[in-house]
């Protein structure tokens, strides 16, 4: 079995969890859900992940991973947009790719006492704030032509602004009813460092 093959597997596994998920939430998704939908035999299923949470995270490093790439591709930009177009960016995407981004609250929710996902979240918000500020220390020295050492400094202190204004996104969207998430948006953009 060549490793393209079991990617191949691993991410219709994971496709197929993130759909269950989406439908019926987390907590309610067994591990028959899952292998129902993915079409997979169960012993197929185990062979890959031992249980739901193996899959979860599976699924949140997919997430988190796009999500950083998507970072790292703006920062390699010769003009590099404002942070305020980083979070844009950041939240459609994640809004695109999940369908419904309030699983990812469902996660954390999970994290706060679930001892394998609790390590695997707060590796997400460490990779997720060190990628901010990488690009900020970026965007510092070109925007306003700051010195490395400055720039750094002053992007060690807005990277929590931006992972916190993410985290405030999602947890709107997935519980206020009348959440207008443009207005956040762009109530956001505007107190953001330009």
């Amino acid at each position: 079995m060549s490793d393209e093959y079991r990617e191949s597997q691993r991410a219709r596994i994971a496709d197929s969890a993130l759909r269950v998920f989406a439908l019926k939430g987390f907590q309610k998704t067994s591990m028959a859900d899952i292998i129902a939908d993915s079409g997979m035999s169960a012993g197929a299923i185990y062979a890959y992940f031992p249980g739901k949470a193996d899959i979860i995270a599976e699924v949140a490093g997919r997430v988190l991973g796009t999500r950083i790439a998507s970072i790292e591709r703006l920062a390699g930009r010769e003009t590099l947009p404002a942070p305020s177009d980083l979070i844009r960016t950041i939240l459609s995407g994640l809004r695109d790719e999940l369908g419904n981004p309030s699983i990812v609250l469902q996660v954390w929710g999970e994290a706060v006492n679930d001892r394998q996902l609790r390590p695997l979240a707060n590796e997400a918000f460490g990779r997720l704030l060190n990628a901010f500020r990488l690009y900020l220390a970026a965007w510092q020295q070109t925007a306003h032509n700051l010195q490395p050492a400055a720039a750094d400094a002053l992007a060690r202190e807005q990277a929590p602004l931006l992972l916190s204004a993410c985290q405030g996104y999602l947890v709107q969207l997935a519980l206020l009813d009348d959440f207008d998430s443009d207005f956040y948006l762009d109530r956001v953009v505007a107190n953001l460092p330009h």
